[in-house]
């Protein structure tokens, strides 16, 4: 605890009395690294009693013996700290323990592995470097002691109660749910206590049971730091609780000030008459209209207070009524004045747009949770820039310290990204058998907590999750396992790599999910592993709803009839085997009633018993018929497999796996429209040349096409047709872009594939190889193998061919060239991943 805290509360008053400049400060703020002790007050021995008793400021000091390659880190960090920290009259200081050293402090053991934070000459905490590890780790910490008697950490859930009955009736409590101490969002919270502390009481918790015990709104359902105001102000002395408003975004700096700032507005204004701009505009707050008519003139107005204070500091309410308001006043909203005429209704305009996007309820917990969803899917890029820009610490990087592993650098990234597990438990050794028992289905992700790639999954499982949660009246049958955790549990389940993603069905393993690690194929797989294997189609309704997707709820583009009779047991079984081990990747329909499977072959020039696979994304081949026997189960299984994907598709990241394995050279139209798409498609849907024929778009900035074609064959006009050669690295440009007929196309694929046309490019071979000779570390392990041989190989000749029987010379010390990378800076190659 602070002692002396008449002279801290002067002290904080004083800081406090710039509060306007540091606000604008806030939001154009961003953290500056330096490898050199700039900022940072150098201490002589002589004068380090004069720095630490100065009566108005805390001091941040920090004892140094040498220059260790570990606090390098660290070192840029409280250098950016100590620029920051100014500004709240912090100062920041070092003492060279090897040339002037303070003894009090520099003969302590280990002190170069501390920060001392000294107030009045007196040490009021130490924090390990390792609990120092960037700068708002630095920042926030030093905010703590600072801050210590007048943002209290709270404990329990009566601690809550406490402020709120404490400050009934007099101040609003701006209350916040952190993870930890040293967080980016705990530096956020403590500098707006610095700023806002004489207008509202701050306080924070790091366990999250205290929100929930106090009976704080959505205190349950969050699973990242949240922050909550507390109006207490409006209500009587003596009140226990307070009306509540969640903060309904990551606690990002400039986000959090906007929201500060809106608390003083009204919950929602009227439509201005003259168009002048609202209060929320000029803060670039989105737009809610709330639109009625003098009917429903009250139940409008409340639903506009109720919606103004869910999204304080993200969107402004504005009350129209059209029965009170001019033509040429709607005609300014929007072109769809019919749409608004459809009363009561609830609209958002996005902050930089112009058009109104209606929604489709009208209740209080539905619209919320749409706007809210909205919003967030339209704003999540910006959001994931915004606290990217604000908490990235280092500009400057060098080349060699990115990690080249891309999935691991996407994950170091994203590493500050909340991941919302509330419908994808966390499982143990008791829950897991528990959980198999109480569902009939559940899907699990074993995982470990340091690996990237399981990282990267969990990223996707949570979106996954969430995607689920309203497919049944149940909970999601997502589930997780730490396996650093409960490796017990993943080795009783086989789980031998990670992530591993495993469904059990009844209790029992039904089988791995082996798609690709990503949010929509997991939750296809998923919602097709709840449908029957096969669907039982009875009645021409039936059919026609399963071919048209009605049943597989968007899992897949494919539906594959099997249109048998009573006589065909044998096909039944080998079609129903095959629909239980394509089971989570296709979707299979059953006809047993002839006459209902002759009605169906009708329509693709068939006769039952037949299987037909049905594609809805491909106009070149909508459906393929079945011509091997039906009871043989791998010529049917492959069938199915082979026939599901289009035969002309868009090549993109998900379907080049799936494409790449048919190991067969790929035929690719780049910028193809109309009549050439449909020439090209037509020869793929021949099936007569052995290659695989797909297409690039390279206009849109989302493809790949256009730095694609480039790489294959740079400088190549529009449209392109390129085949590659995967095995033997060979790109060939087709020399006749404007004519696309089958014969000639067909002409030049094989003139290609026989070796009669010579390659216009060569793939080269990439290796992944070190950045630089030092972190080559395999070669570094088959150096010393081949030391340690060449070691064995001597002592073994010394032994059998001793030499005037003298001992072997002692082994001298090793040399080190002068020529050596070892010291020096080598050449750094940058890996870039081509795959495609």
């Amino acid at each position: 605890p602070v002692s002396d805290s008449h002279n801290f509360s002067n002290m904080a008053r004083c800081g406090r009395a710039s509060a306007v400049f540091l606000l604008s400060f806030l939001v154009s703020w961003t953290l500056v690294a330096s490898k050199k002790f700039g900022q940072v007050n150098k201490i002589p021995s002589a004068e380090f009693d004069a720095f630490v008793e100065s009566p108005s400021t805390l001091s941040a000091v920090y004892f140094y013996r040498r220059e260790l390659p570990q606090v390098k880190n660290f070192v840029a960090a409280f250098e950016a700290a100590a620029k920051f920290m100014k500004l709240y009259q912090v100062q920041f200081g070092r003492v060279n323990c090897d040339l002037d050293p303070v003894a009090a402090f520099c003969d302590q053991p280990a002190v170069d592995q501390k920060v001392f934070a000294i107030r009045h000459g007196r040490v009021e905490a130490e924090f390990q470097l390792d609990t120092m590890y960037n700068t708002d780790a630095i920042s926030s910490n030093i905010f703590q002691v600072l801050l210590s008697s007048e943002v209290p950490v709270l404990q329990s859930g009566s601690d809550l109660q406490r402020e709120q009955e404490r400050h009934a009736g007099k101040k609003d409590v701006m209350f916040s749910y952190l993870k930890a101490i040293g967080t980016y969002e705990h530096r956020v919270f403590m500098e707006f206590a610095f700023a806002y502390g004489f207008t509202y009481k701050f306080a924070f918790a790091t366990d999250k049971r205290v929100a929930e015990d106090a009976g704080v709104r959505d205190a349950k359902a969050m699973t990242g730091p949240t922050l909550w105001v507390l109006h207490c102000s409006e209500e009587e002395k003596g009140s226990k609780t307070c009306g509540q408003t969640r903060f309904r975004q990551p606690i990002i700096l400039s986000d959090v000030l906007i929201f500060v700032k809106s608390l003083k507005l009204p919950s929602f204004v009227d439509l201005p008459v003259n168009q002048e701009p609202t209060p929320y505009e000029t803060l670039g707050l989105h737009l809610i209209y709330v639109v009625t008519d003098n009917s429903n003139a009250h139940e409008a107005r409340d639903m506009a207070d109720k919606l103004g204070k869910a999204f304080r500091g993200i969107a402004g309410v504005i009350y129209v009524n059209i029965d009170t308001v001019s033509e040429s006043t709607l005609d300014t909203l929007t072109a769809d004045t019919e749409r608004l005429r459809e009363v009561p209704t609830a609209a958002i305009q996005l902050n930089g747009q112009d058009e109104l996007t209606f929604m489709h309820s009208f209740t209080e917990g539905p619209l919320v949770e749409n706007l809210e969803g909205y919003i967030s899917i339209h704003t999540e890029g910006k959001k994931k820039h915004k606290k990217q820009a604000e908490e990235d610490e280092y500009d400057e990087v060098p080349e060699e310290e990115v990690q080249d592993d891309v999935v691991a650098e996407a994950v170091y990234r994203n590493r500050f990204a909340q991941l919302d597990f509330t419908y994808a438990p966390a499982l143990t050794d008791k829950t897991f058998p528990a959980t198999l028992k109480e569902k009939s289905l559940v899907v699990v992700v074993f995982y470990l907590s340091w690996d990237a790639r399981s990282a990267a999954f969990l990223a996707s499982c949570s979106e996954a999750s969430l995607a689920l949660k309203d497919d049944t009246t149940d909970s999601t049958p997502l589930a997780r396992v730490a396996c650093d955790d409960w490796p017990d549990v993943c080795q009783l389940n086989n789980v031998t790599s990670y992530p591993t993603t495993k469904a059990y069905r009844n209790g029992k393993f039904l089988k791995d999910y082996r798609g690709m690690l990503e949010t929509n194929a997991l939750v296809n797989f998923i919602r097709l592993l709840q449908l029957p294997a096969p669907v039982e189609l009875k009645t021409m309704e039936d059919v026609t709803s399963f071919r048209e997707g009605l049943m597989s709820t968007g899992g897949t583009n494919t539906a594959v009839l099997g249109l048998m009779g009573p006589e065909t047991q044998e096909e039944v079984a080998t079609f129903t085997s095959v629909a239980q081990e394509l089971q989570g990747n296709f979707l299979l329909g059953l006809v047993k009633d002839k006459e209902l499977a002759e009605e169906v072959c009708s329509s693709y020039g068939c006769t039952a018993p037949a299987v037909v696979v049905v594609k809805r994304d491909d106009p070149y081949q909508p459906y393929k018929l079945f011509s091997g026997k039906l009871g043989h189960k791998p010529s049917l299984l492959n069938f199915v497999r082979l026939t599901s994907l289009p035969v002309f598709p868009e090549l993109t990241p998900q379907n080049f796996p799936s494409l790449f394995s048919r190991d067969q050279p790929f035929v690719v139209l780049f910028g193809g429209r109309g009549e050439e798409l449909d020439n090209v498609g037509q020869i793929a849907a021949t099936g007569e040349l052995p290659v695989i024929f797909c297409q690039m778009n390279v206009f849109s900035p989302d493809s790949l096409g256009a730095e694609l074609l480039q790489f294959y064959v740079p400088n190549a006009g529009l449209p392109a047709l390129v085949m590659v050669k995967h095995k033997t690295g060979g790109v060939f440009e087709y020399p006749y872009p404007d004519d696309l007929t089958k014969d000639r196309v067909s002409a030049w694929i094989r003139g290609c594939e026989n070796g009669d046309i010579k390659a216009n490019n060569e793939l080269q071979e990439e290796k992944w190889a070190p950045m630089m000779p030092g972190y080559d570390f395999l070669a570094f392990i088959d150096a010393e193998k081949e030391q340690a041989k060449e070691r064995q190989d001597q002592n073994v000749e010394v032994v059998t061919h001793p030499e005037d029987g003298n001992e072997p010379d002692e082994e001298e010390e090793e040399e080190i060239h002068p020529d050596s990378n070892r010291l020096g800076h080598p050449e750094v190659k940058v890996h870039k991943h081509s795959e495609l």
